[in-house]
């Protein structure tokens, strides 16, 4: 009889155990994707505020005095150069797809190697700029996408944070986005007036 209990007390204790073992593993879970979100929402939420502040200094700064206008660009050019900010911006943030933050690309990579590596990013991804001004942007919005460069760089180069922020942010595409929104403003304007 004795044994029958022992057994009996083993097989409840070995239930509680598992039971509390899995609402342990179920609540680590919860906690892991619940902090992780919030993480990734909070670096994000700090990049913009960062960019934000550098776009309202750098606002001015970029005045074109004496600069002759620039040249219409064919619509073969400006696609051209739309679909080389496209794929620039998609393989610096988004080479390899991943699901909730969109995907990982170089940029994230290169930050890994300590300032020399976000240095390397920022020097690719300053063909999205140069791409932008030979479209004609804006001061406004190249203030802008500078603005979110510079942020990309400075907030890229510390530790951790800036690899979680890499992955969050996706300055690249942010930038294209904006780059295509205002070539689309800039089309349909001129089909208004013609």
């Amino acid at each position: 009889m004795e044994a029958t209990s022992y057994h009996e007390f083993v097989d409840n204790l070995l239930t509680v155990f598992l039971w509390t073992a899995l609402f342990t593993v179920l609540l680590a879970a919860i906690l892991f994707f619940a902090g992780r979100a919030i993480a990734l929402r909070l670096v994000r939420k700090l990049a913009e505020q960062t960019e934000g502040r550098l776009a309202a200094r750098l606002e001015g700064s970029l005045r074109r005095p004496g600069l002759p206008r620039q040249r219409r660009l064919s619509d073969a050019t400006r696609a051209q150069y739309l679909a080389q900010i496209d794929r620039t911006a998609r393989v610096m943030d988004r080479l390899i797809p991943l699901p909730v933050v969109g995907g990982i690309g170089l940029d994230s990579l290169l930050g890994l190697v300590p300032v020399a590596g976000d240095v390397a990013s920022f020097a690719a991804s300053s063909l999205i700029i140069i791409r932008a001004a030979q479209l004609g942007a804006s001061e406004t919005l190249l203030t802008r996408l500078i603005a979110i460069m510079c942020t990309d760089l400075l907030v890229g180069a510390v530790p951790i944070i800036g690899d979680l922020t890499d992955v969050a942010y996706q300055a690249n595409v942010k930038c294209a986005r904006l780059i295509r929104e205002f070539v689309e403003e800039q089309q349909d304007s001129q089909s208004r007036t013609a």
